[in-house]
């Protein structure tokens, strides 16, 4: 029973501190927050918070170690097939926006309000890593380069919608924003293993030709 006691205690504590440097984090930046004003904005004195950190950059770090574990656990079940077979959004990327919603505070600052990039850094390799890797294998017949370049136009477009959608409070639920995503994969699949455009001959002439100078010049 003690034990259990305990275990919750810690547990309070290091939610207060959590939600503490959240509040803090929307006005500033991770660098500009101190032990003691932490402390102070949760009521606890800074012996109880040495007890459980040694400074606020591992307070921080373990909230987003916490948060990348579960990203990684969610992304096991998202795969090219399960995705990009089914008509409808898979469990796995309703799964993940639910992970992102349960934690939108956090989430918010991390991404949002003085952000950590080292974090969106640790995303992006993840997503690379155990999603895009696995996909790019069915688009790659166009060349290393078309995947390297569609890769960082989906991964900064799927981070911009979520900045946006956690900037608005979350107006849509997560299994609309996880369709959203499928109908975008779509296109994008499409687009990847698309053939390279051809470029049209010019007519003769064409590339000595002159345009009108826009200042009314004159023969």
């Amino acid at each position: 029973m003690a034990e259990n006691t305990t275990d919750r205690r810690v547990r309070k504590t290091r939610g207060q501190l959590r939600q503490g440097l959240v509040r803090l984090m929307r006005e500033k930046s991770i660098q500009d927050i101190t032990v003691k004003e932490l402390c102070e904005e949760c009521d606890i004195n800074r012996g109880t918070f040495y007890l459980h950190y040694t400074d606020v950059y591992q307070l921080l770090h373990s909230i987003e170690d916490e948060l990348l574990v579960e990203f990684e656990r969610v992304l096991d079940g998202l795969t090219a097939q399960s995705v990009l077979a089914a008509a409808t959004p898979s469990p796995a990327m309703c799964s993940m926006f639910e992970l992102l919603a349960d934690n939108a505070d956090m989430c918010l600052v991390l991404l949002c309000h003085n952000g950590d990039m080292a974090f969106l850094e640790k995303v992006k390799d993840i997503v690379r890593l155990r999603v895009l890797d696995e996909w790019g294998a069915q688009f790659r017949s166009n060349g290393r380069d078309t995947y390297d370049y569609v890769y960082s136009f989906i991964v900064s477009g799927c981070i911009g919608m979520l900045q946006c959608w956690l900037e608005k409070e979350m107006p849509i639920s997560p299994r609309e924003m996880a369709a959203m995503v499928r109908a975008g994969e779509g296109r994008h699949g499409a687009a990847v293993t698309a053939p390279p455009c051809r470029k049209t001959p010019l007519p003769p002439g064409a590339e000595t030709a002159r345009l009108p100078h826009i200042d009314g010049e004159r023969g």
